[in-house]
């Protein structure tokens, strides 16, 4: 039995302000501040701030990496596997973009707490070295271009509400958002210092700009699909699967054509000793 969280009757208001141009927060937290920021952005945004759950690890100049944190449910692991993977699959010729899940963002030089922890990002040339944490300072300041926050009861208000404003401020070309137990989903895409929805197109997806690719809602979960074909990406998982599969069946094949291969053999070979003639006593 699904059981329907507070999320649901409390984010009904969200959903249909999505027909809105802009991202459905308050105007200060949608939009990057204009000018010098008056303080760092750690402070202006400092509800949207990642904080690490327990066990924490720390590099050796103290600034957090992987951690505790676990996923709130099994929709939720889904969603964020398939897009973890079949992006892997689609940027497997572009081995300089960083796919990544759940690594913490670091975005201010000596202030382990300044952090974020996108679902999903995306950082086009940023190479695909091991990584226990991603320092924005060290990767020539550069920023995701796609973020996809996967909502829940425990981080909804702060992906909604504060979140977009950070984003902004730092530049994330294009931020998405995905409710999976409705399913819902919104993307945005930063025009100027603000987010304006992404419009669907006339079959129904949300064109990603930066991932070159639609995203969808397909049965109920969040899928990419190929513009130049329709094709959703697979799940990697069930390419895993077909592909086990594929190899049973040809080896199966192979086998078969090998046993007859050897019943001809053997039929020749008696044909051969039927016909040679008798020899002379």
């Amino acid at each position: 039995m699904l059981i329907r969280w507070p999320i649901h009757e409390t984010f009904s208001w969200y959903f249909p302000m999505m027909q809105t141009r802009t991202l459905p927060v308050e105007p200060s937290a949608a939009s990057a501040p204009r000018g010098k920021p008056s303080a760092p952005l750690s402070v202006i945004y400092a509800d949207a701030l990642y904080r690490p759950v327990p066990p924490v690890e720390y590099d050796d100049e103290g600034y957090p990496g992987p951690d505790g944190r676990a996923s709130e449910s099994t929709r939720h692991a889904e969603a964020s596997n398939y897009c973890f993977g079949a992006l892997r699959v689609w940027f497997r010729d572009q081995p300089r973009t960083l796919v990544a899940n759940d690594l913490v963002m670091l975005f201010e030089e000596g202030n382990p707490k300044a952090a974020l922890s996108p679902d999903l990002m995306v950082v086009p040339d940023a190479g695909n070295p091991d990584r226990s944490s991603y320092k924005v300072w060290q990767e020539g300041d550069a920023v995701p271009a796609f973020a996809l926050e996967v909502l829940s009861k425990r981080t909804w208000r702060k992906d909604v509400r504060v979140k977009p404003g950070l984003y902004a401020a730092l530049g994330i070309r294009e931020f998405w958002l995905f409710e999976p137990f409705e399913p819902r989903l919104a993307g945005y895409r930063l025009d100027g210092r603000v987010y304006r929805r992404i419009r669907s197109s006339a079959d129904g997806g949300l064109p990603s700009q930066v991932l070159g690719l639609d995203v969808v809602v397909d049965s109920g979960r969040i899928r990419f699909r190929n513009p130049t074909n329709g094709e959703i990406l697979p799940d990697p998982v069930q390419s895993h699967a077909l592909r086990v599969e594929a190899e049973a069946r040809a080896e199966s094949a192979e086998e078969r054509a090998s046993r007859a291969q050897r019943r001809i053999d053997e039929l020749e070979k008696r044909l051969r000793r039927h016909r040679q003639p008798p020899v002379d006593g």
